[in-house]
């Protein structure tokens, strides 16, 4: 249960910063003790300036439940996902997993599909 609380507020918060943007934003820190590494990218298209202040802080909320994420923007996300979910909340945005054990894909894989998003293995 805890595994899917953190994946499915990940997911939240990792789909929600860039879906006003055209560019990648990379995620990383902890929540509950587990640490986060992923990185989220759209193609929605708007202006650098406004993606920015999307993703260049720390995520709000996470302090609550016990997280402190930070997101930067990056020119696209990095190879070697693990894991990726594609279109979250219908969003046109794909998210992308790194360094994750088996019970934690399998918690995001989860959440993915929770909120109506495509599991891919790359």
């Amino acid at each position: 249960m805890r595994r899917r609380l953190i994946a499915s507020a990940v997911l939240l918060l990792a789909a929600s910063p860039l879906v006003h943007a055209k560019s990648a934003c990379m995620i990383e820190g902890q929540v509950l003790g587990q640490m986060i590494n992923e990185c989220t990218e759209t193609d929605l298209p708007a202006s650098e300036d406004a993606a920015k202040p999307q993703c260049n802080s720390s995520l709000p909320g996470l302090a609550e439940i016990g997280g402190q994420v930070t997101a930067r923007p990056v020119a696209a996300c990095p190879s070697g996902a693990v894991a990726i979910c594609d279109s979250p909340m219908n969003a046109k945005a794909r998210i992308y997993y790194y360094k994750r054990n088996a019970a934690q894909i399998a918690a995001i894989k989860q959440a993915c599909e929770m909120q109506r998003g495509q599991w891919v293995k790359p």
